[in-house]
């Protein structure tokens, strides 16, 4: 009996955690000028501490100690929420640059990663945007919209939206004036872990 009541909690914790992550783009959902944006992957992370992050980037040849110096410094300005708030935008499907991308950010070298929806970016879907910390709830008036979730990643094409990175998209939480990102092409405030590469 006590098994069987563990699978069973199992289960219902699972489904629970597929609705957290995906949420309402599970189904692509409708954006601007008729056009849809689909979650390409979605995921629970448990990211180390980024002392330890740190710790295995000095520990890789891999990158100038200058880099992860600049890394260090970014994370002193961005406060203690930098690491869990991730806006990374991959502009092209490539073995090497989505190794990179995903070792600097700390993806590669997590304490934990359980996909929840299984990767489906092709390459007619870049640029893609991984947010880490976030889910994506809404796409409306060229901007994007998340709620705060740590642990979170969502995965999305920007592939039929702004091919080209030249839409100027913004970034802002669900329901809320704040923006993470005037221009998600450019850049984002000074507490998210940005990148495009």
């Amino acid at each position: 009996m006590n098994r069987w009541v563990e699978f069973m909690m199992g289960r219902v914790i699972a489904v629970a955690l597929m609705s957290l992550v995906t949420g309402s783009l599970a189904i692509p959902s409708p954006v601007f000028a008729g056009q849809k944006i689909a979650l390409c992957h979605a995921g629970v992370i448990k990211l180390l501490s980024f002392a330890e992050h740190v710790k295995t980037l000095r520990g890789m040849t891999r990158y100038d100690p200058e880099e992860v110096d600049k890394l260090v410094e970014q994370e002193r300005k961005g406060g203690p929420d930098f690491f869990s708030s991730q806006v990374i935008v991959q502009e092209e499907n490539s073995g090497s640059g989505t190794y990179d991308l995903r070792t600097f950010h700390g993806i590669n070298d997590a304490a934990d990663y359980r996909n929840v929806r299984h990767w489906t970016c092709e390459p007619e879907n870049f640029p893609i945007v991984y947010f880490i910390g976030f889910r994506v709830r809404e796409i409306a008036n060229n901007t994007i919209l998340v709620s705060r979730e740590t642990g979170v990643v969502n995965v999305i094409s920007l592939g039929s939206l702004d091919k080209h990175l030249e839409k100027h998209l913004k970034v802002k939480i669900y329901q809320s004036d704040k923006i993470l990102c005037n221009d998600i092409g450019a850049g984002c405030i000074a507490e998210i872990f940005y990148e495009r590469g």
